[in-house]
């Protein structure tokens, strides 16, 4: 987290670490709306109310993607300004330079990009090759986030569920119409709607929240992309042709 710190801080940052940025911005918006929410009494009903405790495994769950979402955006950031850095120096070079070479998915996509020079006629096909796997190892960490939304969707439709079941069940204990039966009876129901209706609206803000998150990700994942066809494109395949016809 130092070496985090260090970036953002930095004076000449060149805003890799920018996407970390809005991210805490998101969930320091999301902490002050909880407390607010906490001082309101609204949390201590929601958790409180639904006694299948739905919601208590939805607010985990938020929590665990949230903390997931924020290790590949520091991850992602890390590969974005390595991306950003090769870019400048390829931009600033006449010859292609002694990259150094590092264990990221960028170093290793350049790497390969120049490998495959071995074999000239088929560049073209390889470069572009090569983009579209780049971009989808970088997808395929956001892709979590899809997986999470989903599955808080799905976790307040089955505390629906559990909430009419709730409800129904009350009813099939009225033996009798006595004043006592009743109040119990629609003591029951109500509890039965509070779990329906308090698990769908987990579900939908952990979702929405959290599909807010993983935007962050993706759009991170997106200025990756251009980055690196950019560097592509107008510097690393003309340095790479110059040195072959100097050859």
């Amino acid at each position: 987290m130092a070496q985090i710190a260090d970036a953002l801080m930095a004076p000449s940052r060149n805003g890799a670490y920018d996407a970390v940025l809005r991210w805490v911005l998101l969930m320091a918006l999301i902490a002050v709306a909880a407390v607010v929410s906490y001082d309101y009494g609204l949390l201590n009903y929601l958790f409180g109310a639904d006694k299948s405790k739905i919601t208590v495994l939805i607010a985990v769950l938020y929590v665990a993607f949230s903390g997931h979402c924020l290790w590949i955006l520091v991850e992602l950031s890390r590969e974005y300004r390595r991306a950003l850095q090769i870019k400048d120096m390829l931009a600033n070079s006449a010859k292609l330079p002694d990259l150094p070479r590092g264990g990221g998915l960028i170093d290793r996509y350049v790497a390969d990009v120049i490998r495959s020079r071995e074999h000239p006629s088929e560049v073209e096909g390889n470069a572009h090759l090569l983009i579209m796997s780049l971009g989808a190892s970088f997808r395929r960490r956001t892709k979590i986030g899809t997986y999470g939304t989903d599955l808080l969707y799905k976790l307040g439709m089955l505390g629906t569920m559990v909430g009419f079941v709730l409800m129904l069940n009350s009813m099939g204990d009225l033996s009798s119409f006595d004043v006592d039966t009743l109040r119990g009876a629609l003591q029951q129901m109500i509890a039965g709607m509070a779990v329906s209706l308090l698990t769908t609206i987990a579900g939908l803000i952990g979702g929405i929240l959290l599909r807010l998150e993983y935007n962050v990700a993706d759009a991170l994942v997106t200025d990756i992309s251009q980055t690196t066809v950019s560097f592509t494109e107008v510097s690393l395949l003309p340095l790479l042709a110059r040195g072959e016809r100097d050859v």
